[in-house]
């Protein structure tokens, strides 16, 4: 009777202990969304493309809705998988688009800031590792008004969502990181 009270006891601690962990991966799962949300920005459709293992940088594109009747402005962002993370746009110099680092990207009030290729993007600089097809990279946007946003970017095979229309862009200054 005694082992029995004992074997018991043992399995509701055990049952205890897991509840926090069981918890915890909900709340990942919860997470692990293309789609985020502050009380007055919706940001949404966040990916990247697959690169080539050795790739030194890579751009992440999303769509960010401001419902509110106060512009806002993103001022940076940051990841864990990148040394650096830059807000770019594109130039056209001739045939080449030319990236160009920004100070920050206006979001308008009750409007869509599109980051897309060829335009408005962030970019990953001296990435820690590789950006693979199926998997997630995470991403905080900070904003003017609305602050901190952490968004979950899906990474695409590298062929969506590309186009052989799409015009050629230099990438060399981003070499010298």
């Amino acid at each position: 009777m005694r082992l029995t009270a004992l074997t018991a006891s043992l399995f509701a601690l055990s049952i205890t202990a897991a509840l926090p962990s069981y918890a915890e991966q909900e709340h990942q799962h919860a997470t692990h969304s293309t789609e985020a949300s502050h009380n007055t920005l919706n940001v949404h459709t966040a990916w990247s493309r697959e690169l080539p293992p050795t790739a030194p940088v890579g751009a992440a594109f999303m769509s960010i809705d401001n419902p509110s009747d106060q512009a806002d402005r993103l001022l940076g962002a940051s990841s864990s998988i990148a040394a650096i993370s830059e807000l770019h746009a594109h130039i056209h110099q001739g045939d080449v688009m030319r990236m160009v680092k920004v100070d920050a990207i206006d979001v308008p009030a009750q409007g869509t800031l599109i980051l897309e290729p060829g335009g408005y993007h962030i970019m990953l600089i001296d990435l820690k590792k590789p950006l693979i097809a199926g998997e997630q990279l995470p991403l905080t946007l900070q904003f003017e008004h609305a602050g901190k946003v952490d968004v979950i970017v899906d990474i695409k095979s590298s062929d969506a969502g590309t186009s052989a229309a799409s015009p050629a862009m230099d990438h060399s200054e981003h070499s010298n990181h």
